[in-house]
């Protein structure tokens, strides 16, 4: 599968991009919501995860929000430490997972499609 990833943490960035990796996973990092845009436009992914705080640009949540709405048929995953259940529950109207961030196995689960939002 190919799959964007953005976290503006470079040692979570490349932890998950190893990962996805090793699993068999074509990945695209970035380290904010613009470049994951970017990306999305021009790799074409099957799935993106996101970060939520990505400063000093929009959040992960916007750009899920933001690729939904214009009818992305990539799966979106937020993969964050930031647990707001505010931001779940906005995560959830859009049907996107809102990970916590450091679970690998959750992560795969999520980039695989077994873990759904709501």
């Amino acid at each position: 599968m190919r799959v964007v990833i953005a976290d503006n943490d470079p040692d979570a960035l490349e932890l998950a991009l190893t990962d996805l990796r090793l699993e068999g996973h074509e990945v695209h990092p970035a380290t904010d919501a613009a470049g994951a845009r970017a990306l999305v436009e021009t790799v074409g992914p099957d799935v993106v995860v996101l970060d939520h705080r990505m400063p000093p640009g929009p959040t992960g949540l916007e750009l899920a929000e933001e690729l939904v709405g214009v009818g992305t048929t990539a799966r979106i995953v937020i993969y964050s430490n930031y647990q707001d259940p505010t931001l779940r529950a906005r995560a959830a109207l859009i049907d996107v997972p809102f990970l916590a961030k450091g679970n690998l196995r959750t992560l795969r689960a999520a980039v695989e499609g077994q873990v759904h939002g709501g």
